[in-house]
């Protein structure tokens, strides 16, 4: 299986104390993991550094950043430029294998959950958590 895990802002929190459980599932099931966390500029990217160390030592993660504004001096591959709705199909939601986590802005969570239904993934496969932030 695989997890999408999809995230704007804040909404990447919970991902980030997943990591411990994460990486036991990718070690022992095998799993894959892709991070997709959208945010304006890299300066946004909360705990960038932490999930791009945990994808450099853990083979089936991947982190992609998804930067509307402005992208880093010198990108890492995997950035992306554009919204995290924008890159799902890049990425082929599968409804044979994912399950999808949407945390954050409440458009965004609305936006890839059609994505991904009309990519054939019933409910059950969407996990939503919505909520807006502070700021």
């Amino acid at each position: 299986g695989r997890y999408l895990l999809i995230a704007t802002g804040t909404g990447v929190t919970p991902y980030r104390s997943m990591l411990p459980l994460l990486r036991r599932a990718i070690a022992e099931r095998g799993v894959e993991v892709v991070l997709l966390q959208g945010a304006r500029t890299p300066q946004d990217l909360l705990y960038s550094e932490d999930f791009r160390a945990f994808a450099e030592a853990t083979p089936g993660f991947r982190y992609m950043p998804c930067l509307s504004r402005e992208l880093p001096a010198d990108p890492h591959p995997d950035v992306r430029k554009g919204y995290v709705q924008q890159q799902l199909a890049e990425i082929g939601p599968d409804p044979t294998r994912d399950i999808t986590y949407l945390c954050g802005n409440p458009d965004m969570v609305d936006a890839c959950a059609e994505l991904l239904k009309a990519a054939g993934l019933p409910p059950p496969q969407i996990r939503r958590e919505k909520y807006v932030s502070s700021k």
